[in-house]
């Protein structure tokens, strides 16, 4: 009888995707709704009262509006031809006053535009007035009637919405696909057991900061999902222009001087250091599956090409891979074999492969086959994915995930109308899941690394933090980034937030420290000299901003309280220590909560139960 969780295994990944697990997914999802609505007592009958009497008001909100913008518009057109015909009045007054032997034609020109541009006037400040009056007024009443329909609505719905919370897509994920165990909260423990069993490396570059992060295991491989914003300095290029003018003399076919002007546009560039900011998005898995092995693949997007394309496509890639084995036949640091499926080796690359022999161990012929489906399928997305694995460390960046919001933020399906409320809850849902497998789906498609289980591994030591550090940056980006900023700093730049020390506070607490960058801008001129058409230098004016970097340190305190967001929200005792909490120095998801300190001061001024609280904690 096989194994309990060898069942759990995945063998054909994206079928069973499309035949069972997207259903699943799909009518969990349905489920968990409504088991949430009927848990936060929202009463479904008075909902759909509203929302039917919310559409009639539409309904009357916009016929008052159409009958208001019909006599707005008439008026706006009738002053409009007034204005016409002043302005010809004008004229006429102009050309009857010129002498001319048309100058009867001004008068006549001045005299009825005189008449009518004032009676046009007159009309559209007297008339429409009495009439755009009343339809205002009637908009008006019709607005707040709409206005106060859709806060009732609102009413109506606020314990449903105060109950939505983080953490649903995964908790739904976790019921439909048993092998898929996602965290809560990434502690400090999974980081630990990534880092010192699996080589993994925690974000330690200053200029990125974690707004993202997801975590879990599958068969015991832990693997990490993180979105990261990123600040790069390129070398920006500015332009300036400035505008000469200048005169020549010629002469004529009589003889006579002329005198010619002339204007030109001269353009200048400099370049000069700025800051460019960037998110990215990548799966982390960790597993002893082929552990000496490192490769790197890039999408090649099979998917896009038809079969005479990708016949064509693999047939050109294969003549190259047949050089390069011959190439590298004898060579022992180097020595790349083909598997023998000229489909797959030319769309999957690998070429850099150090290892054949585990190589061939991960990628079987059922492995081979799943990788395959995936890459040459455009549904759901294809070949979007890179992929490289570097000894026990496998990455994935995949293109649908750099445009995804895994934050499960209860704002993605907040509302006033239940319908549409679980309408766009299901498909968050749908879309997480669908987003998070397909980026496992690389993974996934190989059953090693699945089978593979790794020896339990022993904490030597406590991590030095309950939470790990990509948890704590993203709990740091949760809180206002006006509590962060810098002096001086540019107020329309991103804030790079970065963990840079953390401790243990008590027992579910830690006390951070944050280094938050930006920048200094500064307005600067560069004088460039360009040769102008009238022959001379000139210095064109090129504006750029130099932008020097600033730091500020803060300390924040972080916590798992447990509790739900309405709980939160309502601020009660019972799940938060009744210290009063909340506020916009605050910030609480899936069970944490974060308080920004500033400094020891800060803190004793805001709530000085705080510190016993989290040490308490």
């Amino acid at each position: 009888m096989a194994d309990e969780a060898e069942k759990q295994v995945i063998y054909q990944p994206k079928k069973m995707y499309n035949t069972m697990l997207k259903k699943q997914y799909h009518d969990t999802a349905a489920s968990y709704f409504d088991d949430l609505c009927a848990k936060s007592g929202v009463n479904k009958e008075e909902n759909a009262l509203l929302l039917k009497k919310l559409a009639k008001s539409q309904d009357e909100y916009n016929v008052a509006l159409k009958a208001y913008n019909k006599i707005k518009g008439a008026k706006n057109t009738v002053m409009a031809f007034g204005i016409v015909f002043l302005v010809a009045a004008i004229i006429g007054i102009f050309v009857a006053m010129s002498g001319s032997d048309n100058s009867w034609i001004g008068w006549i020109v001045f005299g009825v535009g005189l008449a009518l541009g004032i009676a046009l006037l007159v009309i559209q400040s007297v008339a429409f007035k009495k009439k755009l009056a009343p339809a205002k007024e009637a908009l008006g009443k019709a607005k707040g009637k709409k206005d106060e329909l859709i806060e009732a609505c609102y009413k109506n719905t606020a314990p449903l919405n105060d109950a939505l919370d983080w953490g649903a897509p995964q908790e739904i994920m976790e019921k439909a696909t048993p092998i898929i165990d996602l965290d809560p909260v990434f502690m400090g423990d999974r980081l630990e057991a990534l880092m010192e069993k699996f080589g993994f490396e925690e974000i330690t570059d200053p200029y990125s900061s974690v707004l993202e992060v997801l975590s879990g295991q599958i068969q015991g491989n832990p693997f990490v999902l993180e979105k990261t914003l990123d600040c790069r300095i390129y070398d920006k290029r500015y332009e300036g222009t400035l505008t000469i003018h200048w005169t020549t003399t010629s002469r004529d076919s009589q003889g006579r001087v002329q005198v010619n002007h002339h204007t030109q546009t001269l353009h200048a560039y400099a370049t000069h250091p700025a800051p460019g900011y960037a998110t990215e998005t990548r799966l982390v898995y960790g597993s002893e599956a082929a552990p000496h092995l490192k490769f790197t693949r890039t999408p090649v997007h099979a998917e896009k090409m038809n079969d005479k394309e990708r016949e064509r496509f693999v047939k050109n890639r294969i003549k190259k891979l047949d050089k390069k084995e011959a190439k590298d036949l004898g060579n022992i640091s180097q020595n790349f074999t083909k598997l023998g499926d000229d489909e797959f080796d030319a769309l999957f690359g690998a070429y850099d492969r150090n290892n054949e022999v585990e190589f061939r161990l991960l990628y079987t012929p059922l492995a081979i086959k799943n990788t395959l489906d995936l890459m040459e399928n455009p549904e759901p997305y294809g070949d979007d994915f890179s992929m490289v694995k570097h000894n026990m460390i496998t990455i994935v960046k995949s293109e649908h995930s750099q445009k995804f919001d895994y934050s499960s933020s209860p704002t993605n399906f907040m509302g006033y109308d239940l319908s549409k409320m679980k309408e766009d809850f299901v498909k968050y849902c749908d879309d997480f899941i669908k987003n998070l497998f397909f980026d496992l789906a690389p993974i996934l498609s190989v059953p090693l690394y699945q089978i593979h289980k790794p020896f339990e591994y022993i904490f030597k030591t406590p991590y030095r933090s309950n939470f790990s550090s990509f948890e704590q940056e993203t709990l740091a980006n949760g809180l206002d980034p006006m509590l962060f900023i810098p002096d001086e700093a540019g107020s329309d730049l991103p804030l790079i937030l970065k963990a840079e020390a953390a401790s243990r506070r008590g027992g579910k607490g830690d006390h951070v420290r944050v280094n938050a960058m930006s920048f200094k801008e500064t307005p600067m001129v560069d004088y460039v000299s360009v040769l102008g058409g009238d022959g001379c230098f000139h210095s064109v004016p090129v504006h750029w901003i130099r932008y020097d970097e600033v730091h500020k340190v803060s300390n924040i305190g972080i916590s798992k309280v447990g509790g739900s967001r309405k709980a939160y929200l309502d601020g009660k005792d019972s799940d938060f220590g009744g210290c009063g909490i909340r506020g916009a120095w605050t910030h609480f998801e899936r069970g944490l909560l974060a308080v920004f300190e500033g400094n020891e001061e800060f803190l004793e001024d805001i709530n000085n139960t705080l510190v016993e609280y989290f040490v308490d904690k």
